[in-house]
């Protein structure tokens, strides 16, 4: 069960000085040619798996596996009789798949290209097989019937019956695991201080090489581990301290971070591109799955799914591709494809005039290059208005230039702040990318000042006037400033201010002013705007003898 925010909030802010984080920048948001697809079946588990291989993704529910295309869409073939089924995971060459079975305590071996059973191995002796990793011929099983007595055995698949090897102690539950390179990482998982055990299996019998503390970490609630293809590099997903942590496996040390705990809790972690990305995705926050580059931590890409939440251990990539388990309101599995994130990066830029008037228009500019700099040449972009009220209205027909340069006219409908939130859905070659721009839209106003057109030193004068702020008077408290200039002989005397002058509720104002010397008097009134007016500005002149 989820520990309370304020809980997890407290673990993160303690772990701020312990671990160093990596620089996260805003990121594109989700494309338009990404696909949910329901998979017809009803689920209420709280975790999830799937597998990638030979063109395929495969996905556990219950007793069956269902199997779809890498475009997201089921295939018709499902893979049967697999009681309480959990965690896959798939050989190097795609050929076989092996399924924990915790209703029959088995693990199952499956032919890929016909989808049979092959063989079942007995685990018995090490009831719950949950959690699977696979290096080889060395399959890693996590056990555990939520009874305090889990652990992890290792099987050498090469042998026609498969003997189970103890690999540490008991654990309190099925741990998740990772293996890679010589590395095998066990983590302790339904409890607080998290520690995940390092093992070395480069020789015939894993040897301990320490533990990554999760006391001292602050990992807590431990979701899903991914390694780098060495095993040099380690990536956690926990509940606490909010963020994706990454280790070094030989030093047990924490380098780096991945986002912050505002954005819900972390729950599945995979690479992809050769460990060049992080595909991170989370629960009961505001973002589903972001793509960090796993060298310098900056979000590359970001998607949500509102109506629908990721479920732990459920994200993988396929190619340049990453597909996520989801379960709807209704407790529908959901699979998510998220097209083209780990392709290489595209930069968007886009520009327009902080502020305008209302019936003005507004020139949006801004250019799509590689990030080297370069044209992408002509591409469509998808171009979004959206007003403070939050309504979205599509722009059509913008394209960029040969040079990447593109540029459209637009005249907001109201008063307030206007987003235009540009976005290229990418190709082939590189990923997509967005970006928007702010412009703040404002009524024109106008002041007025009236007076006599003579005056006599000594005698005070009146001044009058009317403020407008889109042809209505302004809010309440709006107040103006006067300064007063004399003139001699054509030569002046120097400005001064005068007292600030009150505006009625009507935009009406009044001020009065007794002159001391003759001369040329000019009035200056000034307005400095508010938020839905512009400044607005009124003179007048008086010859006084």
């Amino acid at each position: 069960m989820r520990h309370p925010l304020v809980r997890r909030l407290a673990a993160h802010c303690g772990a701020v000085g312990l671990i160093t984080g990596l620089l996260t920048v805003a990121a594109p948001a989700a494309s338009a040619a990404d696909t949910t697809t329901d998979l017809g079946v009803i689920s209420d588990s709280h975790t999830a798996d799937l597998a990638i291989g030979g063109g395929r993704v495969f996905v556990p529910i219950d007793d069956r596996i269902i199997v779809a295309d890498t475009g997201g869409n089921p295939t018709g073939d499902v893979v049967t009789g697999l009681p309480g089924i959990q965690e896959l995971a798939m050989n190097a060459d795609n050929t076989r798949l092996y399924a924990a079975l915790t209703g029959s305590h088995e693990v199952a071996e499956i032919d890929t290209a016909s989808l049979a059973v092959t063989r079942r191995i007995d685990l018995s002796a090490h009831p719950c097989p949950f959690t699977l990793a696979l290096l080889g011929e060395r399959l890693w099983v996590g056990h555990g019937c939520d009874d305090g007595h889990g652990g992890v055995v290792g099987l050498d698949l090469s042998a026609a019956t498969p003997a189970p090897v103890a690999v540490g102690g008991e654990h309190l539950r099925a741990p998740v695991l990772a293996a890679a390179g010589d590395t095998l990482v066990v983590g302790r998982t339904g409890i607080y201080h998290a520690d995940m055990l390092v093992y070395d299996i480069g020789g015939d019998t894993p040897e301990p090489r320490g533990t990554i503390d999760g006391k001292k970490w602050r990992m807590d609630y431990l979701r899903d581990l991914a390694l780098t293809s060495d095993g040099t590099t380690l990536f956690a997903a926990a509940d606490a301290p909010g963020h994706f942590a990454r280790y070094d496996t030989r030093t047990l040390a924490a380098t780096g971070t991945y986002g912050n705990g505002w954005d819900g809790y972390p729950s599945a972690v995979a690479l992809g591109s050769g460990g060049a990305y992080v595909a991170a995705g989370r629960q009961w926050g505001s973002t589903d799955l972001t793509l960090y580059d796993a060298a310098t931590g900056t979000a590359m890409f970001s998607a949500d799914q509102p109506d629908a939440e990721l479920l732990p251990d459920g994200v993988a990539f396929s190619g340049p591709d990453v597909f996520v388990l989801l379960r709807s309101p209704a407790n529908r599995l959901l699979l998510w494809r998220v097209t083209g994130v780990a392709l290489p990066a595209s930069n968007l830029t886009v520009t327009a005039p902080a502020r305008t008037y209302l019936g003005s228009p507004v020139t949006v500019e801004g250019r799509l290059t590689r990030t080297d700099g370069k044209a992408l040449g002509l591409k469509p972009l998808a171009v979004t208005r959206r007003p403070i009220d939050g309504t979205k209205e599509p722009i059509t027909g913008v394209t960029t230039q040969k040079n990447g340069t593109f540029t459209f006219q637009d005249t907001p409908p109201d008063i307030g702040e206007v987003t235009y939130l540009v976005f290229w859905d990418g190709d082939d070659r590189y990923r997509r990318s967005s970006a928007s721009v702010t412009v703040t839209v404002r009524h024109i106003s106008n002041l007025t000042m009236n007076g006599p057109q003579s005056g006599v030193v000594g005698t005070a004068m009146e001044l009058t006037g009317v403020l407008a702020a889109g042809g209505k008077p302004p809010s309440p408290g709006a107040t103006l400033t006067v300064q007063r200039s004399v003139y001699v002989d054509n030569v002046s005397g120097g400005s001064v201010k005068l007292p600030p002058v009150s505006v009625n509720a009507d935009g009406t104002y009044t001020f009065t002013d007794t002159p001391a010397i003759a001369g040329r008097y000019s009035y200056l009134a000034l307005w400095s705007g508010e938020a839905t007016a512009g400044p607005a500005k009124a003179t007048y002149q008086i010859m006084v003898e």
